[in-house]
């Protein structure tokens, strides 16, 4: 299993505007309990998440991977729709300098 068979597969179910998949899994190969199932951080905007809460957004995604879950340890979701993704990253406008120097 890897992220780009992941990629693909929500590709193709949600047709995302963004997605960013992060292959965590090497940080984790060393855990006790670990099974070799990868570790998985997932960014992702999709215009069907509006009006969706949180935890049916995250459904919709599980559902889309449903087919390889049995090869993932941990998928952290993070789902936005465009108008959430774009405030958050909104670019940050620069305050005016104020002089208090009074020669």
């Amino acid at each position: 299993m890897n992220k780009q068979v992941l990629e693909q597969l929500i590709e193709d179910a949600l047709h995302p505007e963004f997605l960013e998949i992060k292959d965590r899994s090497e940080a984790h190969s060393s855990h006790e309990q670990s099974d070799g199932g990868g570790h998985y951080e997932l960014r992702i905007v999709c215009h069907q998440f509006e009006g969706m809460t949180p935890l049916a957004r995250h459904r919709l995604v599980n559902a889309a991977t449903e087919s390889v879950r049995e090869k993932i340890h941990a998928l952290a979701v993070k789902a936005y729709t465009p108008e959430e993704f774009a405030a958050l990253n909104k670019p940050k406008t620069r305050r005016p300098t104020i002089s208090l120097n009074t020669q």
